[in-house]
Parts: structure tokens; sequence; C-alpha cells
């Protein structure tokens, strides 16, 4: 893939997952480190755990201070925002939360586009079950962390249907790779797809079954 397209599908994916971890942050009343915390570890925790995972050491995120930087400023614009407001967030935060619904939808697609690609890049193009497990982990992982440290059943376990778009959205990406479609397309064709089935069961609040 393009460098430069890498570069700002990796950047689509960071900025939506730390604004939506600094929301939950938020949620949970935490202070600002707690809140740049949240927004780092739902931004980067999926791609560090990829990264241990294929033997890239250091993860990405400690050998590019870009990765971090985005994921620190956009939590940083979200607690002061809220911060300024001076109580008035609450009143919008509906609002805030399904913008952040749509932003997060965008971030899985593009973080299942990285997580294949990071593994091809690493030489297992020939392993499909390890890429779309990288595709999968990398959108989902930051997210079950960011639950776990505010000591809440992660949303991906129990509600929505999330890791589904997930897992088809890698899927397709590796397909789309062993087609030989161009990485651009393929990679719009997985953002859009991941995106359009997270409104659709947004919108119909889709849930997976429960045993009763």
């Amino acid at each position: 893939m393009n460098n430069l397209l890498f570069t700002a599908v990796e950047m689509i994916g960071m900025v939506a997952f730390a604004l939506y971890g600094a929301l939950v942050g938020l949620k949970y009343r935490l202070d600002l480190f707690g809140i740049l915390l949240m927004g780092v570890t739902a931004s980067l925790g999926g791609g560090v755990i990829r990264d241990l995972l294929i033997g890239c050491i250091p993860p990405a995120m400690f050998r590019d201070y870009r990765y971090l930087l985005v994921a620190v400023v956009t939590s940083l614009v979200v607690f002061f925002a809220a911060y300024l407001s001076r109580g008035r967030y609450h009143r919008y935060e509906a609002r805030v939360e399904a913008l952040a619904n749509i932003f997060d939808a965008l971030g899985l697609g593009a973080f299942n586009v990285v997580g294949v690609q990071a593994g091809i890049n690493a030489g297992f193009a020939d392993n499909g079950f390890l890429l779309v497990f990288l595709g999968l982990l990398t959108g989902i992982g930051g997210g079950i962390l960011r639950d776990l440290f505010v000591l809440r059943m992660p949303v991906v376990l129990h509600k929505h249907v999330y890791a589904l778009p997930a897992i088809a959205g890698s899927l397709l990406y590796v397909l789309l790779y062993r087609l030989g479609v161009q990485e651009l397309a393929a990679s719009m064709a997985v953002i859009a797809a991941v995106f359009a089935l997270r409104m659709l069961a947004t919108h119909f609040r889709w849930n997976l079954p429960h045993a009763s």
C-alpha cells in the first residue's frame, strides 16, 4: 500500500477510536490523565497487541511519535471541549455519542485495513486466518482494554453487532487482496462496507442472539 494512503487510513482510525475512548472517560468522570489513558488505549491498544503477536518489536507506537501524538491531541480536544462547556456538555451528550458512533464505525473499517495490511507487510500474506484475526484484533482490541479499565463488560461481547462487521471487513480485504484489486480501491471498499454494516446495526438495533 502506498505509504501516504496507509498513514491516512491509520490516522482516521486513531482519531476515531481516541475520540470514542475519551468520551467513555468523560462518561465515567475520569480526570485528565484518565481520559488521556482511555483515548490512547482505545486508539493504540489493539495495534500494540497485534504488533507483539507478529513479532514487530517494539510496536509501531513506540517507533513513530505521530501515533501517540494523534491519540493524545484528540483526547485533549475532547477533555477541554467538555471542561470549557462548564457543565453544558451533558445537555448534548446523546448527540455527541451519536456523532462518536459514526467516527467509531469509520475507525473500525480503517483499522481492519491496517491490521490485515500489517500482517501482509510482516510476511504472512499466505495465512488468511491470521490476517483476518489481525484485522479483527486491531479493530476491537483497544475497545476491549478501554472497557476493562472502567470495569465494565466489553461492549463488543454483549451489545451491538460490532465484531461481525470487523470480521467481514477483514475477510473482504483479504479477498480483494488475493484477487489483485488495487489497494486504494480495496481499502475504500472495506471502510465503506464496515461503516454501512455498523450504521445499519445502530439504526435497526441489531444484536446477536442471547441465551435466556
